[in-house]
């Protein structure tokens, strides 16, 4: 698919080593600007790195390990990005055995509007076998992620900063006009269900 720029938007994204395999999340961030700046880049992965080492480094295992975080404008074929990466490589600070890579439990992004073009995933790895009975993810720690996901929605929003998902296709087709954006407003566990990202297990 060629480039399709969306003006505005920052793709914010943590590259971590899970189980000695490469692994990323990534979010979308709505700013003030229609081509967002280096120094809005820079601001924002400060502030989703700061996030991680808050709220992410003590639920997860010691092979949880962020390398960085990059912020890259997306409103331009070649716009600016940042990427943080003092202090780091961090590693998770949970002293449990780690479950595979492929282990994850999925939050579920929501933005108060209905459609799956209103919805995005935060697939969480880094999961502990004390963090799960059976197939299902321990009830204190489905709240604690949850958490800590709905903290990243409020640390990158500020004035007219947002999360966002960003829409690119509907039916199948790119969008007539360009990308679609939705603000996300709330994070919420749909089931206590451990969920598989196989692209992780290598």
């Amino acid at each position: 698919m060629p480039f399709v720029p969306a003006p505005t938007i920052i793709k914010c994204s943590w590259f971590y080593t899970l189980n000695g395999q490469p692994a990323m999340n990534r979010i979308h961030v709505k700013t003030g600007s229609t081509l967002p700046t280096e120094s809005e880049c820079t601001s924002i992965a400060i502030s989703a790195a700061s996030w991680y080492e808050d709220n992410v480094v003590a639920l997860v295992h010691p092979n949880m390990i962020l390398r960085e975080v990059q912020a890259m404008s997306i409103a331009e074929a070649n716009g600016p990005q940042a990427v943080f990466s003092s202090g780091l490589p961090m590693a998770g600070t949970l002293g449990q055995p780690g479950l595979p890579g492929n282990n994850a439990f999925c939050v579920s992004l929501r933005t108060g509007l209905t459609g799956r073009s209103a919805r995005g995933r935060w697939y969480w790895a880094g999961l502990t076998e004390g963090q799960v009975t059976d197939n299902s993810v321990n009830s204190g720690t489905v709240t604690s992620i949850v958490a800590a996901i709905d903290n990243l929605i409020d640390a990158l929003t500020s004035g007219p900063i947002q999360p966002v998902i960003v829409s690119f296709v509907s039916g199948g087709a790119p969008r007539v006009g360009g990308p679609v954006y939705f603000p996300i407003t709330d994070a919420i566990a749909v089931d206590d269900v451990v969920d598989s990202q196989r692209g992780r297990l290598h």
